[in-house]
């Protein structure tokens, strides 16, 4: 999973974020509302800690136009003793927590972990991907179905499969999907080629044209 940690105190922000990134596949740093946004839709992480009183555009504000379009992402607060009257208003936001400053080690991990058991819960809830009408994606077996027949793909075309059912919408680079299917040793010695031929036998497969190439930034998958 990944997090996004927004603080105007670079200090603190730097500390914490190292702290952090023990519990995070990776964390991204934003030190206003203005580019927390930015990374937010640049990036897509899975959860959210952000300061309630940051430049530009203010926490609360970043999180209120964040869920308007994300439903499911998982935001945590950070507020000064004079800001909590704020969070009166916050309801709409479904907030998993919110965490006094200065920030609690103990109190932050458990916020933490409480985010991710919710993004867990709600992703063995969510079993099956529907692609394109026909077409699903059965999340639990990795296993992919058009028109209620299974599609036999081999290990590396299931690997690429399940990485990008696992955001629909998320552009992941050429990078990510050869680390997650190959491996980091792959990237050493890669062959582009490689990404190219997986893709073009998954797709003569299907009847649908579900997998898109972006170009310059990577794949995604569309669903309907």
């Amino acid at each position: 999973m990944t997090l996004l940690y927004a603080e105007d105190e670079e200090i603190t922000r730097i500390n914490y974020a190292k702290y952090m990134a023990r519990f995070f596949d990776e964390v991204y740093e934003a030190s206003d509302g203005k580019e927390a946004l930015e990374i937010y839709e640049d990036k897509k992480p899975d959860v959210l800690l952000l300061d309630i009183d940051m430049p530009c555009i203010d926490g609360l504000e970043v999180a209120s136009r964040i869920r308007k379009k994300d439903k499911k992402c998982r935001m945590i607060m950070l507020t000064a003793i004079k800001d909590v009257d704020k969070l009166i208003f916050a309801a709409e936001l479904n907030l998993t927590k919110y965490l006094p400053k200065p920030i609690n080690r103990k109190e932050l991990k458990s916020a933490l972990s409480l985010a991710k058991e919710q993004l867990i819960n709600e992703e063995g809830a969510q079993k099956k991907v529907i692609i394109q009408g026909t077409l699903e994606w059965d999340k639990q077996n990795c296993e992919l179905f058009e028109n209620r027949q299974r599609v036999k793909l081999t290990k590396f075309e299931t690997k690429f499969f399940e990485l990008l059912t696992r955001r629909a919408g998320h552009i992941y680079t050429q990078e990510e999907i050869i680390t997650f299917v190959w491996g980091e040793d792959a990237l050493l010695d890669y062959n582009p080629s490689r990404l190219k031929d997986l893709v073009k036998r998954v797709r003569k497969k299907l009847n649908h044209n579900c997998i898109e190439n972006i170009y310059s930034q990577g794949y995604k998958i569309i669903i309907s």
